[in-house]
């Protein structure tokens, strides 16, 4: 990771290095820790996935959502961010115009709410679909009509 990037992130969240499955942010500085990556020629925003963590011992219900953005020459850098069940993280589409499809897509597919989102709503399901068929709690065996 370069100089200008652990600089930055030793300032805004106390990491003196980057592990290599990425670094893990609050919620409530993702926004701003996205913009000022944006101002150091993180252009290019690759994905955003999320997986659900059901509760277990005394981990909570909740839901690790991953960012990954690059710059040129290739750098990239993964965004990690832990949201508990029932709670919001922020959108990143006023930073990466690239985000708003991904997001709602893991919105619809694993229930995660990005507030700020400006068009969040199913993107890939039927509106009428009960449920987030990524989630681990999700019933494998729930029936549903068929769809075009």
């Amino acid at each position: 990771m370069s100089d200008d990037v652990l600089a930055l992130l030793r300032a805004q969240l106390g990491v003196e290095e980057v592990p290599a499955a990425g670094v893990e942010v609050p919620a409530d500085r993702l926004l701003a820790l996205a913009g000022e990556l944006k101002r150091l020629g993180f252009d290019f925003f690759v994905y955003c996935a999320a997986a659900h963590y059901p509760a277990a011992g005394e981990a909570p219900d909740r839901v690790l959502v991953e960012y990954r953005v690059r710059r040129l020459p290739v750098e990239d850098l993964a965004l990690r961010v832990w949201v508990p069940t029932g709670s919001s993280t922020p959108s990143l589409t006023s930073v990466w115009a690239g985000a708003d499809w991904q997001e709602r897509e893991q919105y619809d597919l694993v229930g995660v709410v990005f507030s700020g989102h400006p068009d969040l709503r199913r993107i890939m399901l039927p509106e009428d679909w009960e449920g987030h068929p990524l989630r681990r709690d999700y019933a494998i065996d729930t029936r549903h009509h068929p769809w075009r």
